[in-house]
């Protein structure tokens, strides 16, 4: 028998996943509620939980694609669903937010249904119950793999050989792990389309609409985010010292035409420029104050000379007399 299990990835979060937190809770409590039932009733409560909760075409209440994301069909169900959820919704709400991760979560679950119910052999006229986080976690692993296709997942294993025992660990990128998960989830549910079954109990289809959906979200929200967030970009780049490469002929050339070219002559060049990233020097004041008049240097540059006992700016040089 052998186990594979996501158990970390080399992505720190910077907020604590409080929506991520809130699902997997909901999820728990939904499925404990549910077990804490079973002995009282003699088994009636599941049956009215999957007539009410779980997501049944032919039979579809107005709430149930909700209900049918937090429904779990045993422990191992769950205990699957939820490690995945941790592992990929605590970094796609680090990534986009809170609240844009809440209605990505639940539009990629109910998109995740209907192409379920796309996939069905029997389409809105099927009787068989769907449940459970699967497709919207399909959709957040769709998100973290345009968001951060290149971060390492580790992986752990367990194979049990009669009594011999094996485990280990190793890492490979997330989008290598995820398109496999994806292509696995698109074979089976073609294959059930094909084969007239439901996938052996798994809602196949369910994982790939989740997916998709997800994809469709990120690349929608990327989009639209980009113009926002280059505009302060931009008015940030202004703010910064430009990188210039001063032509010495061209300073040569500016400074020849001042009336002050015989006393530049004797001056000695002792002015130093910076602009964040790059020093050039020295220069006489005469050919500093040529550039800053010809728009040769920018005038967000600093600049020091000796005896100075900082930097400033070079906008002061460009008014002061020459001696």
């Amino acid at each position: 028998m052998f186990f594979l299990i996501p158990v970390g990835m080399n992505y720190r979060t910077e907020r604590l996943p409080v929506v991520t937190f809130s699902l997997i809770g909901l999820n728990v409590l939904v499925w404990l509620i549910s077990l804490i039932c079973l002995v009282p009733t003699e088994g009636a409560s599941q049956v009215w939980i999957f007539k009410h909760l779980w997501l049944t075409p032919a039979n579809c209440t107005w709430y149930a694609p909700l209900t049918s994301m937090f429904v779990h069909a045993g422990l191992l169900h769950l205990a699957g669903n939820m490690i995945f959820l941790f592992l990929f919704g605590a970094c796609v709400e680090d990534l986009i937010g809170r609240l844009r991760f809440t209605v990505f979560y639940l539009v990629s679950g109910l998109v995740a249904e209907l192409f379920y119910i796309a996939m069905s052999p029997a389409h809105f006229h099927s009787l068989v119950p769907m449940g459970g986080a699967s497709g919207a976690i399909s959709g957040c692993t769709a998100m973290y793999l345009l968001l951060r296709a290149g971060v390492e997942i580790e992986f752990r294993y367990f194979l049990w050989l009669f009594v011999f025992v094996r485990a280990g660990e190793f890492e490979v990128p997330a989008w290598t792990a995820i398109l496999c998960w994806f292509g696995k989830d698109l074979f089976w549910a073609l294959a059930g389309m094909h084969l007239r079954h439901g996938g052996g109990g798994v809602a196949f289809g369910a994982h790939v609409g989740g997916f998709l959906s997800g994809l469709a979200l990120v690349a929608a929200y990327r989009w639209l985010a980009k113009p926002r967030e280059e505009e302060p970009a931009a008015a940030q780049a202004a703010k910064q010292p430009l990188r210039v490469i001063i032509d010495p002929a061209k300073v040569l050339a500016a400074s020849r035409p001042r009336a002050a070219t015989e006393a530049a002559t004797s001056e000695t060049p002792g002015i130093f420029l910076h602009d964040g990233e790059q020093q050039t020097g020295p220069f006489t004041l005469t050919q500093v104050q040529a550039m800053l008049q010809n728009g040769e240097i920018s005038r967000e540059l600093s600049y020091w000379s000796e005896g100075m006992a900082d930097w400033q700016s070079v906008v002061d040089l460009a008014g002061q007399p020459i001696e």
